[in-house]
């Protein structure tokens, strides 16, 4: 359990840490209906979001190296309730408190209120929000936490370290690069498709890496089919002459000239899952899915080829 030592008051006694602390505007507290699986919270200064973000239908991860490939949150429960343990809003959650921890991203100045006693070297201060406290709702505090008696939980080093993948966005390339011509090969590639650096946090003998990886490609021309390919494409050479691309080749079957300026608005998606692996007391390893990245369009021309006899 975290135990905050020498709390800050609550929202209205701190407003001075209203200026860029967690949002530039305060919001209205409010509840809805009582949690039950999930419900929307409203707290001084903090995003109003739906608590279990996803967490009524997500599964709790599995222990030990269990194949989870389904990407949703982690669970927590506090008196029956389940909630995500780990909300990008409101941190990580306490299952002890049936509280969330944040640390605010930018710290006050040493002479705020919020301190207390307590000089900045020796900790840092956290936003805490607890959406079900004794069955009832709980509003935001600014707490001092002591350097050290707070490890990141396992969920926030999980999202912290996919945060840090950042997917790159495709460009399409086709060949011929000029005019193509209806029921001849077509060499399909996309450049910007390689993996980017594994995403790592650490806290507290834990460690998570997030590595991504593409498992194939989209193609759409705006003729009325698409395209799957397994890879990202091979770039074409002229060497290859007018052979058919080896993994991500394609045939128009009608022209474009009635499309607008005479040519076909294409994109390309590539699709990605990642690799998680945690090492620590608790190892772990399964797949997650990461969103698609998707190109600026591009106009593909595409010849008839009239034959007279």
């Amino acid at each position: 359990m975290l135990n905050a030592r020498k709390p800050a008051g609550r929202f209205a006694a701190v407003a001075s840490l209203s200026a860029g602390l967690l949002l530039t505007s305060a919001v209205t507290a409010t509840a809805d209906e009582p949690p039950s699986g999930g419900a929307e919270q409203c707290f001084p200064n903090v995003i109003c979001a739906h608590a279990g973000s996803g967490g009524t239908t997500a599964t709790p991860n599995p222990g030990g190296n269990g194949g989870r490939s389904d990407g949703g949150p982690e669970l927590c429960s506090y008196h029956g309730v389940q909630w995500a343990c780990y909300d990008p809003q409101w941190g990580s959650f306490d299952s002890g408190e049936g509280c969330y921890y944040r640390e605010l991203d930018k710290q006050p100045p040493a002479d705020d209120s919020a301190w207390g006693t307590n000089k900045p070297s020796d900790g840092s201060i956290y936003s805490k929000v607890c959406p079900q406290t004794s069955g009832g709702q709980d509003g935001a505090q600014f707490v001092f936490v002591p350097t050290g008696q707070r490890a990141k939980s396992v969920a926030e080093l999980k999202q912290e370290a996919k945060d840090r993948v950042h997917l790159p966005a495709p460009v399409g390339r086709v060949a011929p690069s000029g005019t193509a011509v209806v029921k001849a090969p077509v060499w399909l590639w996309a450049e910007n498709a390689t993996p980017p650096k594994p995403g790592n946090a650490t806290s507290g003998g834990v460690s998570v890496t997030v590595t991504a990886r593409l498992t194939g490609a989209t193609w759409d021309f705006g003729d009325g089919r698409t395209k799957e390919c397994a890879t990202a494409g091979t770039p074409y050479d002229p060497k290859y002459g007018g052979t058919a691309s080896p993994d991500c080749g394609y045939e128009f079957t009608v022209g474009s000239g009635t499309k607008q300026n005479g040519a076909f608005t294409a994109t390309v998606s590539t699709h990605w899952v990642a690799d998680v692996v945690v090492t620590g007391p608790k190892p772990e390893k399964y797949t997650i899915s990461m969103p698609p990245q998707d190109s600026e369009p591009f106009t593909v021309k595409v010849a008839e080829v009239q034959v007279l006899n």
